[in-house]
């Protein structure tokens, strides 16, 4: 490098006993080289010290035997007498500068502060993407707040829900971005102050639910955490927010199935226990009926226990049949066809209710992949359903199509209809509204649904009527297709 392209660079210039050199040069060694980068050095003694030349050399330093060959060789510096021994002239160089003796001793732990900071710098700036990527990548709303409620910060999950970019969300008081947590308030506010409870350090759990837009139920739980700071006090909260509609359906299908077990070992036990003596039961009473000498009265209550015993057996037959193993065959279904010959057998049974039927099969309707005997069974289920929602007459309409690559046999009737709250449990076993049977009507036609690879929808509107449909996989047109 030439000299001018070297008084060019920006010196640090040490000026001082060799003892105090000495102490300077340590320093420098502890800050670490890359404070110095791009920064000369240069020193020069009070009195001359071989110790302190040979320390300087050493660590690359430029040594100048006195402060005026130091002056002299540099143009552009800052001067830093470490003493008070370190007397300057009254007229310094042009480009040089100099600091008081207390704060030229502190340069170098400055230096070294400085040069610790930047070189954490790219780690600090690596660690907050890394925990900006896992906290926008995860399904679970996250939000930071003050104590006093406001939001801090909140992740992209929670910025999609809300609609908004996640600048104009922070800022927000928290009742806003949680509405369906009203104890969000703050003392003195309506509602528990479940901010203040976290104020003493506990957290919180809280679980809800809300209708989406299509009407249908999802599940949350909500954990308020709280962030003390190094007093104890608390310092932020971090609510996190989590959707547990699937897990809430798993849950209660494994109790479903629970429950499926026990109806099957109940079944075994009615069909040996019960239907033995109401066989018996209803035998007898038939034999008193056919008896001549049997009075009106005694022959009016045999009529009333021959009637009973059978709508019991019917119940019995319901039980057994939907504990038992479905033996149902995936093969060719033509859903017209099926309703056809469906709703063929229970036309004159509607008619005489004063319903009328209304068929809108779609030729163009693929083939489904399912059993014609099971699915017409099903498909008669359904339409009990719909003649007991009408006793004073109706329209029911039995559809079929195609719709998100499945083939739907629907039917939608215009009677009383099922209320909000009851129609999540319709398919639950022996839920029913009518006390004419079990209540096994849907539950078993869903099972139906279910094994032949299926599922069922039910649409109500109390006043408006019901819509079931049966949605089935289409049958493929593949040479080789296992049926």
């Amino acid at each position: 490098m030439s000299k001018t392209a070297r008084d060019a660079e920006p010196c640090l210039c040490l000026y001082g006993t060799g003892s105090e050199l000495l102490d300077s040069f340590e320093l420098a060694r502890e800050a670490g080289v890359e404070v110095f980068a791009g920064l000369r050095l240069a020193a020069a003694p009070v009195s001359p010290h071989a110790g302190a030349a040979l320390e300087a050399e050493l660590l690359g330093i430029d040594w100048y035997d006195d402060l005026e060959s130091l002056l002299g060789a540099v143009g552009n510096g800052l001067l830093l007498p470490l003493g008070p021994a370190a007397t300057l002239p009254e007229c310094l160089p042009e480009g040089c500068q100099t600091l008081p003796v207390a704060a030229a001793r502190s340069i170098f732990p400055l230096l070294a502060r400085a040069a610790s900071r930047a070189a954490c710098q790219p780690d600090l700036a690596r660690a907050r993407r890394l925990l900006a990527t896992v906290l926008d990548r995860v399904d679970d709303e996250l939000a930071l707040l003050a104590p006093d409620g406001t939001v801090l910060d909140v992740n992209a999950r929670l910025a999609g829900r809300l609609e908004r970019p996640r600048e104009a969300v922070v800022g927000l008081a928290a009742t806003a971005v949680f509405p369906d947590f009203p104890d969000l308030a703050l003392a003195g506010e309506d509602g528990p102050p479940i901010l203040e409870t976290l104020g003493r350090g506990r957290k919180v759990t809280r679980q809800n639910s809300r209708l989406e837009k299509g009407g249908r139920l999802r599940y949350f739980r909500t954990a308020f955490y709280p962030v003390p700071d190094v007093t104890g006090a608390l310092a932020q909260l971090v609510v996190l927010r989590r959707d547990i509609t699937e897990d809430v359906f798993l849950e209660r299908r494994l109790q479903k199935s629970e429950r499926l077990a026990a109806i099957g070992e109940l079944s075994m036990f009615i069909s040996h226990e019960i239907r033995n003596p109401l066989f018996a039961i209803a035998g007898f009473a038939n034999a008193l009926l056919r008896a001549k000498d049997l009075g009106e009265a005694s022959r009016e209550k045999a009529s009333i226990i021959l009637v009973e015993s059978r709508r019991l057996d019917d119940i019995v037959k319901d039980v057994i049949n939907f504990a038992r193993p479905i033996a149902a065959t995936p093969g060719e279904a033509d859903l017209g066809e099926v309703a056809r010959r469906t709703i063929g057998l229970m036309r004159l049974g509607l008619e005489s209710q004063n319903i009328s039927l209304r068929l809108e099969l779609d030729p163009a309707t693929p083939m489904a992949r399912g059993d014609p005997d099971m699915l017409a069974q099903c498909l008669l289920n359904c339409l009990k359903n719909s003649q007991e929602a009408m006793p004073h007459g109706g329209v029911i309409t039995v559809s079929t199509g195609l719709r998100d690559n499945r083939v739907y046999l629907a039917v939608a009737d215009d009677g009383q209809g099922i209320a909000a709250d009851v129609l999540p449990q319709v398919f639950n076993p022996f839920f029913t509204t009518r006390d004419k049977r079990a209540g096994l009507g849907l539950a078993m036609t869903k099972k139906i649904l279910e094994d032949l690879g299926g599922t069922v929808e039910i649409e109500s509107e109390p006043g408006q009527g019901t819509t079931v449909t049966l949605l089935l996989p289409p049958l493929l047109g593949l040479p080789d297709e296992e049926t």
